[in-house]
């Protein structure tokens, strides 16, 4: 899933981004085990990826601070939001026993918003421009 051309040219947070986009593979090959052995994979990933967003949020937004990045508060909501959709999906997988349904819509989430917001907003605060995806 990752792609060199959605690095942003900040070492630290590229490799984070790397992190993250191998989490999502993984998470995505986690639905295709057992159910004992899924259950427990996900738990284990929904606990990653909370403690490693709010790390990796804060290193980037601590970047963006540094270089006076100009949309640096929505940029700050965007991860704020990402985190109350983790959170209520987290429910609703906890809520349905890890329904197959419920870590697929997570996944997807995880995957679409990821891929959007490395490849656009992220690289916004490097003057980059965004990469138009071509959802055809």
């Amino acid at each position: 899933m990752w792609k060199d051309e959605y690095c942003i040219g900040v070492d630290k947070i590229d490799e984070q981004h790397k992190n993250l986009f191998a989490k999502t593979v993984e998470l995505e090959r986690i639905i295709e085990l057992g159910v004992d052995e899924k259950k427990n994979a996900i738990i284990e990933t929904i606990v990653f990826l909370k403690d490693y967003a709010l790390s990796h949020f804060s290193d980037e937004e601590t970047y963006a601070k540094s270089i006076d990045y100009l949309g640096f508060d929505g940029h700050q909501a965007q991860h704020k939001a990402f985190i109350q959709t983790l959170l209520r999906h987290e429910k609703e997988m906890k809520d349905t026993d890890f329904s197959e349904d419920s870590v697929r819509k997570f996944s997807q989430t995880l995957k679409v918003w990821l891929l959007f917001h490395v490849t656009n907003s992220d690289r916004k605060i490097v003057g980059r421009d965004p990469i138009i995806h071509d959802v055809t």
